[in-house]
């Protein structure tokens, strides 16, 4: 109550003394503060309790925002070293395929002494940087046998100097073994494996492929036949005067229904096999012909089967117009094979040579030696001398077919694989030629053949010439699985 209300009071009379007015307005005062102190107490006790609340919630919301913001971190690092694994699984197969030191490794053949190939192993394998400059994956090759490994890589990314992201991946990959080009008749291999066939009529492939590497071009009148698929890494060519009559071509510009269109449009490529000419190994074709026996064909007092091209030329003079060479025998030229001038040769095993192969180049071959000239038109036959045992006529550089080749009914006949390191050339055959193994080259030209040229595809005759079988050049992913 207000001091002036109570001086009104007095002077009209209300409190009889002066001292009852001040201890009544003393009473009423007194209340009037406690009253106040009790309002004052609960507003403060409120904002108190509103400010707790505040800050509470502030704190919660700051916790929550950098919690989210933490999972986002962990989420990115998570993904990062994922990556970074699967990098260092991409690199190992990389190596396996490209690195010589691990292809060889990894593609460890079976032997009697260990049919399981346990013998291989590829050393530990560290990258640092990379993707990321602060991540690092290490990568352990387990033999899991022969072309079988698993790969483990293990991804590390640095976040700070005291906390890092791992991740694990883990994959198991084989290589299939076989013979990559045993199920070709027909094979060009290489960047340059180009196949053009032009005037040839008809040229068949029977029971197998053919593939080539780069471009096939059919032309001017040609007709080919292939009984299963014509494969091509570059585009397939055909004009309107030509055939190209297959179960199916898969090519870079063709992929007809039969084609698998991952490996087969364009088909996956594959390497020239290799052949050992003349390597210091008892398998080398040089040193089985060095154990040959040609004795009964040579004038010379030698008698292994390593022939000079003289040599050679000299053994075919003195045994005009047919030379027979040994069963099994593995005959080795050190410069060019030329069969010409009526000259009629059977093999019955391997003829290989490390410079060029010429059939029929020349119709006329002249000596110092009676009777100084010889003419005609030659022929060739190959047999097989055996399950397991090479045969076919093999040469480092080039190998033609020329227009003095061929009597009757027969120009070549072989039995076994022709291969040529370079190019096949193979123009105005005069008779038919018939193979039964397959033809391997880096590239081909047939032109002016109007003579059946047949191939008939015998897997196993390539895989005993080309000797010990290979892996294919695809890796497989067989499993694939994450840790952390």
């Amino acid at each position: 109550m207000n001091k002036w209300i109570f001086k009104q009071m007095f002077l009209v009379g209300i409190f009889n003394s002066t001292e009852e007015f001040q201890m009544v307005y003393k009473r009423q005062l007194n209340k009037h503060f406690k009253i106040y102190h009790k309002e004052g107490g609960s507003a403060l006790l409120v904002a108190i309790l509103v400010l707790g609340l505040m800050v509470f919630l502030s704190t919660y919301f700051i916790s929550f925002s950098l919690t989210g913001v933490q999972m986002a971190d962990n989420q990115k690092y998570a993904s990062q070293t994922y990556y970074l694994a699967e990098a260092g699984v991409q690199e190992a197969i990389f190596k396996l395929k490209n690195d010589s030191s691990w292809k060889s490794a990894f593609e460890t053949l079976p032997t009697i002494a260990d049919p399981n190939c346990s013998s291989w192993s590829i050393p530990f394998y560290q990258r640092t940087g990379g993707i990321f400059s602060n991540g690092t994956y290490q990568i352990t090759i387990n033999n899991l046998g022969c072309a079988k490994a698993e790969i483990i890589s293990q991804a590390f990314i640095n976040i700070s100097p005291t906390k890092k992201s791992q991740r694990v991946v883990r994959v198991k990959i084989f290589k299939a073994m076989g013979n990559p080009v045993s199920e070709y008749g027909i094979f060009t291999g290489g960047a340059s494996g180009n196949a053009n066939i032009t005037l040839t009529n008809p040229l068949r492939i029977h029971d197998g492929n053919m593939l080539v590497q780069n471009v096939l071009q059919v032309k001017t009148l040609s007709r080919v036949y292939v009984d299963e698929k014509t494969l091509a890494g570059g585009n397939v060519s055909i004009d309107g005067s030509s055939q190209l009559n297959s179960a199916d071509t898969c090519a870079k510009n063709i992929c007809q229904p039969g084609c698998d269109s991952a490996t087969e449009c364009p088909p996956t490529d594959i390497e020239m096999p290799p052949v050992d000419f003349d390597s210091a190994s008892v398998n080398s074709f040089l040193s089985r012909a060095g154990i040959s026996n040609c004795s009964s064909l040579r004038s010379d007092g030698k008698t292994n089967c390593v022939f000079t091209t003289s040599e050679f030329e000299k053994a075919m003079w003195n045994n005009y117009p047919l030379i027979v060479f040994p069963v099994g025998a593995v005959i080795y030229v050190l410069g060019d094979v030329n069969i010409r001038a009526g000259q009629d040769i059977i093999i019955n095993g391997v003829l290989a040579c490390d410079r060029d192969i010429n059939l029929g180049q020349d119709n006329c071959w002249t000596r110092t030696e009676w009777p100084f000239i010889r003419c005609g038109f030659s022929k060739v036959s190959v047999f097989s001398p055996g399950s397991g045992l090479p045969s076919g006529l093999l040469t480092k550089r080039k190998f033609s077919i020329g227009g003095s080749f061929g009597v009757g009914t027969q120009s070549l006949l072989v039995n076994g694989l022709i291969y040529s390191g370079d190019q096949m050339t193979v123009s105005s055959v005069l008779a038919p030629v018939e193979i039964h193994g397959g033809i391997v080259a880096r590239k081909i030209d047939f032109s002016s053949v109007w003579q059946p040229f047949n191939v008939y595809l015998e897997s196993n005759i390539i895989v005993d010439t080309l000797g010990v079988a290979s892996y294919s050049p695809v890796i497989i992913v067989d499993h694939w699985e994450e840790e952390y």
